[in-house]
């Protein structure tokens, strides 16, 4: 990663596309075509919102990752966007482990207990606590009769090793203002329920 980029956010649903394929890399066979959005978060401050490709093989490795940045001065955008943001933090001071990823749902639970999922996103960031994320939503997204949550969860090989202890219920308000959300460790977690 280049040095001027602190963090990578990659965005999952609605924004990701997943399709199935027998395509080749050289002789390597591709079996699922991954392809969305995101962003790579200067040191700074600033945002460099790209589109990507992950090929992937059929244990659902990664055989190549593309990315391309958006380009708004040759009339490239994201699509409209209204954006949940704001910073997870831990409850106790640590150093990132290589490979940490800030985990991200908002999901509406006005109509089901494990909610429909309205945006996703993944956050890579390793020099930094608070991690700084960025959810999208479509422009167009009704908000009314919505009860929406939002989920997070710090992750390293696959197991959790910080977590919201319970979702965090969103009014329209924090949609306006950043949100800063305090992660547990999972095992304090655990031991609440």
């Amino acid at each position: 990663m280049d040095a001027a980029f602190g963090i990578i956010m990659l965005d999952g649903a609605p924004w990701l596309t997943i399709e199935q394929t027998e395509e080749k890399v050289g002789t390597q066979p591709i079996s699922t075509t991954v392809t969305g959005t995101g962003a790579q978060r200067r040191r700074n401050g600033t945002m460099v919102p790209f589109r990507f490709t992950c090929l992937l093989d059929e244990k659902g490795e990664a055989l190549m990752f593309h990315i391309s940045q958006v380009v708004p001065a040759m009339g490239d955008r994201l699509p409209p966007s209204i954006f949940v943001t704001g910073a997870a933090s831990t409850s106790r001071k640590v150093t990132l482990p290589r490979g940490a990823e800030l985990r991200l749902e908002l999901l509406d639970v006005a109509h089901s207990p494990d909610g429909e999922v309205l945006a996703e996103q993944v956050v890579r960031s390793g020099w930094q606590v608070p991690i700084p994320f960025e959810l999208r939503l479509p422009k167009d997204t009704k908000l009314d009769d919505r009860k929406l949550v939002l989920t997070a969860r710090l992750v390293v090989q696959r197991r959790v090793i910080f977590q919201l202890a319970r979702p965090r219920p969103l009014s329209m308000a924090d949609l306006r203002n950043p949100i800063e959300l305090l992660l547990d460790e999972a095992e304090v977690v655990k031991e609440q329920k």
